[in-house]
């Protein structure tokens, strides 16, 4: 029960979950994917499906009864809803044992397909980045705006002052 309530508060936590059949790998490619997800905040757990089944239902997520067969590894994704099936993609992409069964996003069920789509999507930090950019944009071009504008307002009391000793050197 304590794993059951242990799994229960991780799909609470997590924003995305992706559930991976991994039969057939070996414990040294297991080991490199837990250490690919460890580097983006992911945690992967291997749980018996009835497990898993319970807690779904304890943490009011949408049934995936039907992904539920044979071995599945569950990978949870806390901070970034996209870091698991990123990782996960990558790796199935070199290592043809590695089935990608589906998974959850904010607790409502997607499938494969749907894994693929999120793991297009930019990351966390990556959107953070492209905010952050798009906040600098328009402080920067009316910073540009400014200092054109003073610059003129300089060349002309430049000219002028030119001007103006010309004029008294003439005169």
């Amino acid at each position: 029960m304590e794993l059951v309530q242990g799994v229960t508060e991780q799909l609470r936590k997590s924003q995305s979950i992706v559930l991976t059949d991994f039969q057939g790998i070996t414990v040294a490619e297991v080991n490199d994917l837990r250490s690919q997800l460890r580097a983006q905040s992911v945690s992967m757990r291997v749980i018996k499906n009835r497990l898993l089944r319970r807690a779904l239902v304890e943490a009011g997520c949408d049934a995936i009864d039907d992904m539920l067969v044979g071995n599945t590894a569950v990978a949870f994704g806390e901070e970034d809803p996209a870091a698991p099936a990123k990782v996960l993609l990558k790796f199935a992409k070199t290592n043809d044992k590695v089935k990608i069964k589906g998974g959850l996003l904010e607790g409502r069920r997607i499938n494969a397909a749907g894994i693929s789509d999120l793991a297009k999507l930019p990351g966390r930090r990556e959107l953070l980045a492209i905010i952050a950019g798009d906040f600098k944009q328009p402080a920067t071009k009316m910073a540009v705006v400014m200092q054109q504008g003073l610059l003129k307002v300089a060349y002309a009391m430049k000219a002028l002052a030119e001007k103006q000793e010309n004029t008294g050197v003439a005169a």
